[in-house]
């Protein structure tokens, strides 16, 4: 459902809302005057001793007369009768009951009128009642009205002598029952007037709700609705996109940690629907793309390996068989460049498994400060012409342990201080630090340094730079993008910068502990 059609919705909520409260607060209106004049014409019907005609006859309204004991209202109701309230109940061909207690002769009955709509009949009706009880009462007409406009809460008032004066030329035409009605400019509310000869008074009727505007209570509950509604839309909206979200991200995640068959969960045939359909098709497409990849690699790098090993033994053989020194010397180079094209087909191959999605690491804590130092002593027994040094001014144990797939991040270590060895005139200095959470190891040579312009792309696979650091100096451009992607593994970043001798300084960073 989009937010367009949410918002249609609530906007169609909030009118009808607006309507119906209004239609509510006007039948509740019109209900309530309908039955203060049902109590009106109580006294009447007492005065007549229980015949009806009269009064159904002023109010044009049928009247029924009925034992309280032989009624169908419940106690809690018969209570309320008793106590000189009204009930209402609306009928199923939308007319209106309203009930009432009378007790004629000692016996309690209820008195039942079924209006079908308001009508002026009933301010005749009702400006005849009061006048009959102000011909039967000792109480004066502002007692009365005070009586019936509190407790049953009859729009009635007395005009004061002031406001009666206005009324003084048209007294002929508006003697109850006759009266003067004034409306409103849109119609929808109206008061009578009807002059009484007996207290030589004038009493106001109103105002009547025929059609109600929009009231400011009304129109305030209404907006409040219409905003807890847009903010539950909304809300539910924002829930589904942020869980949506969540599950593409993990499975982006997933994929981009090595784990290829992961898809994304799709249970709709929206947006987010076709977005996860595509998502799954690319993961599908990619998987094929890296499994094919990886079959090529091992295929072409057994084919290789099988001649190669053919062509070792056979340089091996002559070397055996013969004695001159220039053959020797060409059969030893020969081997050499078989051993250099083996060693090529292991880094190709572990960059490739590096690469193709990634390894399923084994993540374990190390001492950094073993790890390096297994690393250095190594590489010293293997070459003799560089000073290697290492230190580290953190030996705290909480920050010398660190996370870590063990083989891969020795040969990351390995790799770099290799590639200073190779290039370095005669120092080459190791140094691991802790700070923030972070591990961190330097590795730094005096040789002739990188170029700044050349910092991102000496991590690229088989770089070559234009400088010192060329094939004469051995390597094949491999183990620098090796260190990369092991080090991205552990969601960590290789850097390269200058040493304090200008040469070369490479560093790896990742955070202590891994989070899976």
């Amino acid at each position: 459902m989009g937010v367009l059609t949410i918002l249609l919705l609530v906007s169609i909520s909030t009118l009808g809302s607006l309507w119906l409260v209004d239609h509510i607060n006007q039948k509740q209106h019109q209900q309530t005057i309908m039955g203060g004049i049902l109590l009106l014409a109580i006294g009447e019907i007492k005065a007549a001793k229980g015949d009806l005609a009269p009064v159904a006859k002023l109010l044009g309204v049928p009247l029924t007369l009925t034992p309280l004991d032989q009624t169908d209202a419940s106690k809690v109701e018969q209570a309320r009768l008793q106590q000189g309230q009204y009930l209402l109940d609306k009928l199923d061909n939308g007319s209106l009951k309203v009930q009432a207690s009378v007790r004629l002769a000692e016996v309690d009955y209820v008195l039942t009128g079924v209006f079908n709509d308001f009508r002026t009949t009933h301010i005749r009706g009702a400006a005849t009642l009061i006048r009959q009880l102000l011909q039967r009462d000792t109480r004066t007409l502002s007692e009365l009205i005070d009586v019936y406009s509190s407790h049953y809460n009859l729009p009635i008032r007395v005009l004061s002598e002031q406001e009666a004066k206005t009324f003084e030329s048209e007294r002929g035409h508006m003697t109850a029952p006759d009266y003067l009605a004034y409306y409103d400019m849109d119609g929808s509310t109206g008061s009578f007037y009807t002059y009484l000869p007996e207290a030589k008074q004038v009493i106001e009727m109103g105002p009547i709700l025929f059609r109600q505007g929009l009231s400011l209570p009304s129109v305030l509950v209404v907006i409040v609705l219409a905003i807890i509604l847009t903010g539950i839309a909304v809300y539910w909206l924002v829930y589904r996109f942020e869980v949506n979200l969540q599950r593409l991200e993990r499975a982006a995640t997933r994929i981009a940690a090595g784990h290829l068959n992961s898809r994304v969960k799709v249970d709709s045939q929206d947006a987010f629907g076709r977005l996860g359909d595509a998502f799954n098709r690319m993961a599908t497409h990619i998987q094929r793309l890296m499994g094919v990849q990886k079959e090529m690699i091992r295929a072409v790098s057994h084919e290789l390996r099988t001649p190669v090993a053919r062509m070792r033994f056979g340089v091996q053989m002559l070397e055996d068989t013969t004695t001159d020194d220039y053959t020797q010397k060409q059969l030893h180079e020969m081997d050499q460049d078989l051993q250099e094209l083996d060693e090529l087909v292991d880094e190709i191959l572990t960059y490739a498994r590096l690469e193709e999605g990634g390894p399923i690491l084994e993540f374990k804590q190390a001492n950094m400060l073993d790890l390096v130092d297994q690393v250095v002593e190594e590489t010293r027994r293997r070459t003799d012409k560089v000073d290697i040094q290492w230190h580290s001014q953190t030996v705290a144990e909480d920050q010398i342990f660190s996370d870590v797939e063990y083989r891969y991040m020795h040969r990351a270590i390995q790799n770099l201080v290799g590639n200073a060895c190779r290039y370095a005139k005669g120092k080459v200095w190791i140094e691991y630090s802790f700070d923030n959470g972070m591990c961190r190891i330097d590795v730094e040579d005096d040789g002739p340094g990188i170029p700044e312009k050349d910092w991102q792309r000496v991590f690229s696979p088989f770089t070559r730079l234009d400088d010192s650091r060329t094939r004469a100096s051995g390597g094949y451009g491999l183990g620098l993008s090796i260190v990369r992607r092991i080090i991205y593994w552990h969601e960590g970043q290789a850097m390269v910068g200058d040493s304090r001798w200008q040469g070369a300084k490479m560093s790896l960073q990742w955070p202590k502990s891994h989070q899976l």
